[in-house]
């Protein structure tokens, strides 16, 4: 799915599909769900992992074209450990709600590994979920995994998903710049 003026081309790894009806495309940013193609479609041919997780993209603008997003993970990190980076994590907008459990630089990645509290809206998922942030064609992109309540993930999972999504979301936007 092209966003944000096209710039950007979000992608899902393998067996995962954009739900377009819980997408948004607009002058604000752009989010975009991904679930399993087979529950999506509601077809049993279709593509599933065997171990289903809750992926999201969003895009924004306002990264760095100089490609120096990675000088900033070290304020970031201290960011979002604070109270006002823990309540903009936050799906209540609350901090208390969230604990930064992990911050870990690869490359031009920042992952963060997250527990939330806070009740999610749509599907039941878990506390704990990893998020990527990265910067794409002078684009913000944030990239999560979340794992499903009734079917969970271990930590590992759910960042191999994530690691799987970032190297999609990178192959899909590859090119000039």
């Amino acid at each position: 799915m092209a966003v944000s003026d096209g710039a950007v081309t979000v992608a899902g790894p393998a067996g995962y599909c954009i739900d377009r009806t819980a997408s948004r495309d607009g002058a604000d940013g752009a989010f975009v769900l991904f679930g399993t193609c087979a529950a999506l479609s509601g077809g049993r041919g279709a593509a599933q992992p065997a171990r289903p997780a809750v992926l999201t993209a969003s895009v924004s603008r306002g990264a760095p074209e100089d490609g120096s997003l990675p000088d900033s993970f070290a304020s970031m990190t201290a960011f979002f450990r604070s109270a006002p980076g823990r309540a903009a994590l936050s799906r209540s907008g609350r901090a208390d709600t969230v604990e930064v459990a992990e911050a870990v630089r690869a490359g031009d990645v920042l992952y963060l590994r997250l527990n939330d509290r806070s009740a999610a809206t749509g599907q039941a998922v878990e506390p704990e979920y990893w998020r990527a942030i990265l910067a794409l064609r002078g684009r913000m992109v944030t990239l999560s995994a979340l794992g499903l309540s009734d079917r969970p993930l271990s930590s590992a999972e759910k960042r191999r998903v994530l690691e799987a999504m970032v190297a999609r979301m990178r192959a899909s936007n590859a090119g000039a710049e």
